[in-house]
């Protein structure tokens, strides 16, 4: 039944408007700007139709099936709705209102009547409290998005506004090509267990993203977490973990916190990598989506400033990774881009070769040569915001040594112009993981390869 939130054959949306301001209008026409194709039917009383398409009173008046209804009216309407889907044999529900459990009172009475009517009529129930789906094949959040990609990272979480504005900026910066993101709020019914299993086994999905406040079943999630973790990487971020978490918790989605020892065991258990705020679970994203699995820990760093150089090896190695000596043949192709007075080594320090040949040259050798050495996993690429920099963006040369020698390359900028480090963040950042910050550049690339490590002990 889960594929239904995500390929219903028709729709209808609650609460459909005529009104641009309006949820209600946004929704809808998010429907109709993506790449669905099934019948839509807007549910507006007061209205014969919107965005031209009929409009029907309730969704018992539709004429044909309705396999998913969007709900985006107040509160204490949504029981109604419901009791509507249920005579009308929908299955599946995303309600999008507030005023449920997550304030208490009355609103909790109404979360349970839903729940009782979703038992009773067998429908399944994403929300109360959040912001849908986005996704090339159908988007049902209130903000607007046009071209969504159709890329291998899905982005999970328990809230509304925040996992809304986190796709749009991924959407519309085109920085993560996110192939679903999914706002679970409440959770109801629809939890992070349904969910995880679901994009475990779906072939598009590659990497996982978590945003949770509670555990709806532990004893539930471990093995299911531990199944999908084992064949793509989980990156999870649990809200709630202090005293002053779980209280903030309690009043966003109505979520009782976990107990965080019991959570941090049952992430080890089943192999998460865990995240500490909302950039990590971008950036990682990033880092697992667009570079190769390594299968060990040993970092080549590639730099014009020696200076940088020793600072990252101090990061690498508080973060677990090494770095080896380049291999004989690596120090042998090296030698003709070094000074006579300075044999190559790693880091591998490139400004006497800039200067000499330019930075399209110098990366052709000094970061294909590491990338090629077999005692080298992953390499760091420190570049600098200077003009210099920018051949090497327009002939795309990082990219096509990365896909020649398919190891992981994270790069990192310390210093520069704004309108050259901009482009490189937009125009690199596309394709490869770019950061502003060493530390949070080889944090990311320390998971990758904590990941890749782990994933081939149990391989073998």
């Amino acid at each position: 039944m889960m594929d239904l939130f995500f390929k219903p054959r028709s729709v209808a949306v609650v609460g459909a408007s005529s009104n641009p301001k309006k949820d209600g209008n946004i929704i809808l026409q998010n429907i109709i700007n993506s790449d669905f194709s099934g019948d839509i039917y807007p549910i507006n009383p007061g209205a014969d139709e919107v965005l031209g398409l009929k409009a029907y009173p309730s969704v018992k008046d539709v004429p044909g099936d309705v396999d998913l209804a969007v709900f985006i009216i107040p509160a204490k309407f949504c029981v109604d709705a419901m009791k509507a889907c249920g005579e009308k044999g929908v299955k599946a529900v995303i309600i999008e209102a507030m005023g449920f459990a997550e304030v208490g009172g009355e609103g909790t009475e109404l979360q349970r009547q839903i729940v009782e009517i979703a038992k009773e009529k067998n429908i399944r129930v994403i929300g109360p409290n959040c912001s849908g789906i986005v996704s090339r094949d159908i988007t049902t959040s209130f903000f607007p998005f046009k071209d969504v990609p159709r890329g291998n990272a899905v982005l999970i979480g328990q809230s509304g506004l925040l996992a809304a504005g986190m796709s749009s900026d991924l959407v519309v910066n085109k920085s993560l090509a996110i192939n679903k993101v999914c706002s679970i709020g409440n959770k109801c019914d629809v939890n992070e267990n349904d969910l995880l299993e679901y994009f475990g086994d779906d072939p598009q999905t590659e990497v996982i993203s978590m945003y949770l406040e509670s555990i709806a079943d532990g004893a539930r999630f471990v093995p299911i977490a531990k199944r999908v973790a084992a064949k793509k990487p989980v990156i999870f971020l649990k809200g709630g973990r202090t005293e002053a978490g779980a209280r903030a918790a309690q009043s966003h989605t109505g979520s009782m916190a976990s107990d965080t020892k019991i959570v941090e065991a049952a992430i080890k258990q089943a192999g998460l990598i865990q995240a500490e705020d909302f950039t990590d679970i971008k950036d990682w994203a990033k880092v697992f989506s667009t570079q190769p699995i390594p299968k060990g820990n040993r970092v080549a760093i590639v730099t014009a400033a020696g200076s940088v150089g020793v600072v990252v090896s101090d990061i690498c190695a508080e973060h677990g990774l090494e770095m080896p000596k380049l291999t004989d043949m690596t120090v042998e192709r090296l030698k003709d881009v070094f000074p006579p007075n300075m044999p190559p080594a790693n880091p591998v320090d490139l400004w006497y070769s800039i200067e000499k040949l330019g930075l399209v040259k110098t990366l052709e050798t000094t970061l294909a040569a590491p990338l090629e050495d077999p005692d080298i996993d992953a390499a760091v690429l420190i570049l600098a915001g200077m003009s210099y920099t920018m051949p090497v963006l327009d002939e795309k040369t990082v990219q096509k040594i990365t896909a020649k020698y398919q190891k992981p390359v994270i790069i990192c900028m310390l210093v520069g112009y704004n309108e050259y480090k901009n482009r490189i963040m937009e125009e690199l950042g596309r394709d490869l993981p770019v950061f502003t910050s060493i530390r949070s550049g080889v944090l990311a690339l320390s998971k990758l390869c904590k990941y890749g490590m782990q994933r081939n002990k149990n391989a073998g």
